[in-house]
């Protein structure tokens, strides 16, 4: 008999802190969370840390420019402001999760997959690349937000995300092709890069 008392007692233990952790979940969700499907509030945090990858990559980038076996200012000055543009827009990720009601779950950031480059076009067909992938992550949220119905967070992307990866990988672009016929010409050869930053960057 005092067993089956004991474990009555245990029973209605868990069944009372069981009702308990209910209703601090429930008290700890915000009051302002509204059409925020938990699917798009994790890719928001999961964004957040790709774009400080992102910028830790261009800081790389801009560092490696600044060597002073490199010397090249101008393609430093391009990936620097380019990481710092990425870590405001990991800066305006965190405030929009919060805005929305959304917990911020920060993660490690990895370092840069590269820390060396051939030259400048090398730099810059890496980064048209590293761009167009980061282009399509930003394109899996917007996509997963879509399906939830939240054009809220659609119209966000497209204002202050699409609109400039896609901005920057035009220039990448651009600037791919001029430094490709540069380098490639016969009276520039090696002199491609040095003239490149000169006149162009």
């Amino acid at each position: 008999m005092l067993f089956k008392q004991k474990n009555t007692l245990s029973c209605s233990c868990k069944t009372t802190l069981g009702e308990q952790g209910r209703h601090l979940r429930l008290e700890m969700q915000s009051a302002v969370k509204h059409n925020y499907h938990q699917e798009s509030e994790a890719n928001i945090n999961k964004l957040i840390n790709i774009k400080l990858t992102a910028s830790y990559t261009y800081l790389a980038l801009g560092m490696y420019f600044d060597r002073d076996d490199v010397a090249l200012p101008n393609f430093s000055s391009f990936f620097l402001d380019r990481s710092v543009k990425e870590r405001e827009q990991a800066e305006s990720l965190l405030e929009f999760q919060n805005s929305r009601g959304g917990r911020i779950l920060l993660q490690t950031v990895a370092k840069p997959t590269r820390e060396d480059w051939r030259g400048g076009l090398d730099a810059i067909s890496f980064s048209l690349d590293y761009q167009k992938a980061l282009n399509n992550s930003i394109l899996d949220v917007h996509r997963i937000a879509g399906t939830h119905g939240d054009p809220h967070l659609c119209d966000y992307l497209e204002s202050h995300f699409l609109t400039d990866s896609h901005d920057t990988i035009k220039k990448l672009g651009d600037y791919m092709g001029s430094l490709t016929r540069l380098t490639s010409s016969e009276p520039h050869g090696n002199m491609g890069d040095y003239l490149f930053d000169k006149h162009t960057l």
